[in-house]
């Protein structure tokens, strides 16, 4: 069995469904100086990219929680920590190849542009909601980990199927933002109007309006997680039958108007 196809099984009943590869010097041909595999990983000569499709990642971590509240109630971040965990458990299949594991978070200590690892290692297109597009998840995929790996594997063509040709885009319509001036989404005019309106604070209305993949769109719970932690935490809370003061922590996130300096997400042009 291939390190793929081994980490690919361990991963899946955790929710994280979603593996692609791609070549290290792929990702050096496109990655910023500092972020190239000669840097960060000189041995290494794939990258496993995995991700979660749907909602198979958050049903699982409601599972997890059940079983032991402290995976919420310990953790400022605790479905970030449930991915660690997921991957660290599934990790022992990889064996004695030498490997190192990024994430996509914020408070990664290494900060990679995940959007194009997952473009170069298969798992879907540029849209114009500045998602990937996954063939058959669309736009809800999350992005979760890559591992950086010693053994050469075989890569995925980079891509996807342009799911936003031909599509009469009624995410444009559905934004209350104005954030696709020019028929794509732009950061700066979604996030001066999320810093300046709760119109969006429990959900991304162009999001949810894609039709690509909407047997998969997220739970209004999980939704609300992304958007406003605090509110889905509670929502957790209650969920579990937890009282406010059983838990540590109020909930932080995401960082509208502060994670673009906090995370380098230069990597070249998907298109």
């Amino acid at each position: 069995m291939s390190a793929r196809e081994a980490i690919t099984r361990a991963l899946f009943p955790s929710g994280l469904n979603v593996v692609g590869v791609t070549s290290v010097a792929r990702w050096d041909e496109v990655s910023t100086p500092a972020r190239r595999g000669a840097v960060i990983a000189p041995w290494a000569r794939s990258i496993l990219v995995v991700g979660s499709g749907g909602s198979a990642l958050w049903d699982a971590f409601l599972a997890d929680l059940r079983r032991d509240v402290s995976g919420l109630v310990s953790e400022p971040h605790p479905l970030d920590a449930f991915v660690r965990r997921s991957v660290t458990a599934a990790d022992v299949v990889l064996g004695a190849s030498r490997r190192a594991w990024f994430w996509s978070s914020a408070e990664a200590e290494v900060h990679l542009d995940f959007r194009m690892l997952a473009h170069l290692a298969g798992l879907g297109s540029a849209g114009r909601l500045g998602l990937l597009m996954h063939p058959e998840f669309g736009p809800w995929q999350g992005l979760r980990a890559a591992c950086f790996i010693e053994d050469e594997l075989a890569a995925d063509p980079p891509g996807g199927p342009d799911l936003c040709a031909g599509c009469p885009a009624p995410c444009l319509a559905a934004c209350p933002g104005g954030a696709f001036p020019d028929g794509r989404w732009s950061v700066d005019a979604c996030t001066a109007f999320r810093l300046s309106s709760s119109d969006c604070a429990a959900t991304c209305h162009a999001r949810d309006a894609c039709p690509a993949g909407a047997a998969h769109r997220y739970s209004p719970e999980e939704v609300r997680y992304h958007t406003d932690r605090a509110t889905g935490r509670r929502w957790i809370r209650a969920y579990l039958g937890l009282p406010e003061g059983a838990d540590a922590f109020d909930g932080v996130g995401p960082y509208w108007g502060s994670w673009r300096s906090k995370v380098d997400v230069k990597g070249g042009d998907l298109e």
